[in-house]
């Protein structure tokens, strides 16, 4: 057999081999951990309310210290119609930019659920639940947020970032399309 054919068949099942590993990776069931509920408290609370540019400058904020040192650079930019991530990662040694578009809610314990609606790497319509098991997989992500990729959704558990602050955060309203967000912070009462 020709040297050539035997480097493309050679080649052939390197790029299978590869692309089968990543569906493994990207389908594997995982835990998804359950929304932690706020704890029922007589502290003194205070509501605020933002507009869409303090929220994005407010996750902006969070971002670029929780990404300073990774590979992988997004922002969550917040419109008047979803929520959006934008950003670049590597594929193949080429940068690609990929945007996820969401709808956020509030749940009845005050996180927050996005439910994706459309995501695009490059100029590809990638399908949802593929590319939400590689992200839970393969990124490093805080603990506070959990993704389902069955539901297609990302929660963004404020309780348990809240756990182990001075104060709680619990989202009260999203109102997206008049960009008006209200949070309410509780502080804890000092020891007298």
């Amino acid at each position: 057999m020709n040297k050539w054919k035997v480097a493309f068949f050679v080649l052939l099942a390197v790029i299978g081999v590869s692309l089968g590993s990543l569906y493994v990776k990207a389908i594997a069931p995982t835990t998804i951990p359950t929304e932690m509920k706020a704890p029922v408290t007589k502290d003194p609370t205070l509501d605020i309310t933002m507009n869409r540019d303090q929220v994005n400058a407010l996750s902006a904020n969070y971002l670029n210290r929780f990404l300073k040192n990774s590979q992988i650079k997004y922002r969550f930019v917040v419109g008047p119609k979803y929520a959006t991530v934008i950003g670049t990662t590597k594929v193949l040694g080429a940068k690609v930019q990929f945007a996820m578009n969401f709808v956020p809610e509030k749940t009845a314990a005050g996180n927050i659920l996005l439910k994706a609606k459309g995501l695009t790497v490059g100029r590809l319509n990638l399908p949802l639940k593929f590319v939400l098991a590689y992200v839970k997989k393969n990124y490093d992500l805080p603990k506070w947020v959990a993704i389902n990729q069955r539901k297609q959704t990302i929660l963004l558990d404020l309780n348990r970032y809240s756990r182990h602050q001075s104060v709680r955060y619990a989202a009260q309203q999203l109102k997206m399309q008049e960009g008006k967000f209200v949070f309410r912070i509780t502080i804890p009462k000092g020891e007298n």
